[in-house]
């Protein structure tokens, strides 16, 4: 029985090479570049990675007399409160940009 299945399937395959003969190196390649399109196309994209960026916060300032800086990955919208003057304050992170390059912290709390 087993020398009967293997027959079947030498013919079988043969009738298929017959059949496709020289189409089917081609026919191998299209399912090849389909399959890939196909994955590429189902593959979620990697998020982008976050960038450091610079704040400076408004009405504030340094033992140097300069306005103080906040470096973060957030992104804008984003409320934050650093410690300015020996006290926790409120501020907001916009996309406003400054000469300086840096961007703006609007604060919040008015005190």
């Amino acid at each position: 029985m087993p020398a009967f299945v293997s027959l079947a399937l030498d013919k079988g395959l043969d009738l298929l090479g017959t059949a496709l003969g020289q189409w089917l190196p081609v026919l191998l390649l299209a399912a090849g570049i389909a399959g890939t399109w196909w994955y590429r196309r189902v593959r979620p994209t990697p998020p982008e990675p976050p960038r450091v960026r610079h704040f400076t916060l408004l009405r504030t300032e340094g033992a140097d007399g300069r306005p103080v800086r906040y470096e973060t990955t957030r992104p804008t919208g984003t409320k934050i409160t650093p410690w300015v003057d020996g006290r926790q304050r409120l501020y907001e992170l916009t996309d406003v940009r400054l000469e300086d390059g840096s961007y703006a912290a609007e604060p919040l709390d008015h005190r």
